[in-house]
């Protein structure tokens, strides 16, 4: 087994867009009493630094794009209409996250909810809920809320399959790549598997956060314990285990999983590319059926075991 270099940014930066049509005279104005009680104070005193900053502009002055949101109709057209956008930037350590970017999308959530705002994460090219499970942030860190959103793409840059819908056709296709988007917000490259047939699609973005929770740990502690490294050595064929799903949603198991190997291709300095390991001796389609499928929990998504203040395997320590 052959090991991966990853990179370990000393800081690294992410950015929120409020969609609005009542900016506020001064945004900053409305943090203290609107963000979390767990977050106010850091909150606070981040806007006093430069590594947090907030502006505002008008709507047809933005040059980076909102289209292909992950977002209801109503947040689209919300997003579309409005007349200014409040951008919120973030720069922070690695090896203070996840903490500093929950304080800085509290701080998001804030400023949305004092303007009426649509807030918008755009690298995870998604919308983030105002209620539901994502709510206000919570006192610790849990992977599944809304940090990471899912581009899909088909074969030949078609908007939709070209089978149809054909039930025999989409368990034998490979005409769909999935991202998962957002990781490198952490510093951490986006993570990527192409070649799935569009009947697999949930066992491959499972296999995708999986194997988020695990490189994410990874970083944190690493960061933490070899302060100012620049790189770490990672294997190219990671095993992922059952805790690495359940920990993503920071749930208890309840539904039978299994073990997985898979390997890593670095294909650009922003994305790796995941695949079946290299001396595995059958197809991709073989692997997706016989491996991939029966290895992740056939599940969109599991609510959080009750909150409570004792630490997570996902959570930063303090």
């Amino acid at each position: 087994m052959s090991h991966l270099v990853l990179s370990v940014p000393e800081t690294v930066t992410s950015h929120y867009v409020i969609a609005t049509n009542d900016p506020l005279d001064d945004p900053r104005a409305a943090v203290p009493w609107r963000v979390a009680e767990e977050f106010r104070p850091a909150a606070v005193e981040a806007l006093k630094t430069p590594r947090l900053g907030v502006f505002t502009i008008a709507a047809d002055e933005a040059t980076w794009r909102l289209d292909g949101l992950l977002a209801s109709d109503d947040d689209r057209r919300r997003v579309r209409e409005s007349s200014h956008q409040i951008l919120v930037v973030h720069r922070a350590p690695t090896a203070a996250q996840p903490r500093g970017e929950q304080t800085a999308r509290a701080v998001a959530r804030a400023i949305a909810d004092a303007c009426a705002g649509t807030l918008i994460d755009p690298q995870a090219r998604q919308v983030v809920l105002r209620d539901g499970l994502a709510r206000l942030e919570r006192g610790w860190f849990r992977m599944g809320d809304q940090w990471f959103g899912t581009r899909y793409e088909f074969e030949g840059g078609t908007a939709r399959p070209r089978h149809d819908g054909d039930l025999r056709a989409m368990e034998t296709c490979s005409c769909l790549r999935l991202t998962l988007l957002g990781l490198r917000r952490f510093g951490l490259p986006d993570l990527v598997i192409d070649q799935v047939a569009c009947a697999h699609d949930l066992a491959a973005l499972n296999l995708l956060r999986s194997l988020a929770c695990r490189l994410l740990t990874d970083q944190w502690q690493w960061a933490r314990h070899h302060p100012g490294k620049a790189t770490r050595p990672v294997h190219d064929h990671p095993k992922i285990d059952p805790e690495d799903f359940w920990n993503f949603w920071a749930a208890t198991p309840f539904v039978d999983s299994h073990p997985i190997t898979t390997r890593l291709i670095p294909i650009s300095r922003t994305t790796l590319k995941v695949a079946p390991p290299s001396d595995y001796p059958g197809t991709r389609a073989t692997w997706a059926r016989e491996v991939l499928v029966p290895s992740m929990p056939p599940l969109v998504g599991c609510p959080a075991d009750e909150d409570s203040p004792h630490l997570h395997p996902a959570e930063s320590e303090a």
